[in-house]
């Protein structure tokens, strides 16, 4: 049924999604430049991975062919999870979701990659931040980050550590603070000494969403504090 149903929905998207979907792609941006112009849930086969992986592929946004790896919008998915989870990925990719270090880790260290940030405040105020080079450590390198080349609307300058900041989740304290980043602002990131940025902090509601540190937070965009209402963060190969 599920592929009676998933030949539907391609064969109504038209002929390029039905191409599409008979070929083996990478990543969004081979998907796109194969003639798939809609957005929503495509399959990817990633080097060094047995199974496809199923992404969420944003065809729109600043040209498209971007690959998301996380989603915020509603506080639907719990962020909050162990180091496990954020390896293999968890929540509903047509929502709120975290594509998996172990993904994003198997697809930088073979291409180039960008990276993407949108924000979303509460009074309807966006911005992002793109890092023109974005690679992901291995597991055993901790899903090290590395980064360069910061340009957006998001501040003067970025809100995540560029180079070697370790990830940490609740049961794996990789940060370079004694008092345990992961557990005192929640969720699983790269918090260096707790940081300047947490996207999978508490979803807090628009009530709430004033001096929470344990919130979703981008220190350049709306400052220290300011939990925000919606965050996308995917890549696209450089070059694009």
């Amino acid at each position: 049924l599920e592929s009676v149903q998933r030949l539907v929905r391609v064969v109504a998207q038209g002929p390029a999604s039905v191409r599409a979907a008979e070929h083996v792609f990478q990543d969004c941006a081979e998907i796109q430049r194969f003639g798939a112009n809609a957005s929503g849930i495509y399959t990817i086969h990633v080097a060094n991975m047995t199974e496809p992986r199923k992404v969420f592929c944003d065809m729109e946004a600043n040209g498209g062919g971007w690959t998301l790896i996380q989603r915020r919008e509603n506080g639907s998915v719990n962020f909050q999870r162990n180091w496990r989870d954020y390896k293999q990925g968890f929540g509903d990719l047509a929502g709120e979701h975290w594509l998996g270090n172990e993904v994003v880790h198997q697809l930088t260290s073979r291409t180039a990659y960008s990276l993407r940030v949108e924000l979303q405040d509460w009074e309807g105020n966006e911005a992002y931040a793109q890092y023109e080079h974005f690679q992901l450590g291995s597991e055993g390198q901790l899903y090290r980050l590395s980064l360069s080349g910061y340009s957006g609307s998001a501040g003067r300058q970025s809100s995540l550590v560029l180079q070697g900041t370790n990830f940490s989740t609740r049961d794996a304290d990789n940060d370079n603070c004694l008092c345990k980043c992961a557990q005192m602002l929640s969720g699983g990131w790269w918090f260096d000494a707790c940081g300047l940025s947490n996207l999978n902090g508490i979803y807090y509601p628009a009530r709430h969403h004033v001096r929470k540190l344990n919130g979703i937070r981008w220190h350049y965009f709306q400052g220290p504090s300011y939990s925000l209402r919606a965050t996308r963060m995917m890549l696209r190969p450089v070059g694009i």
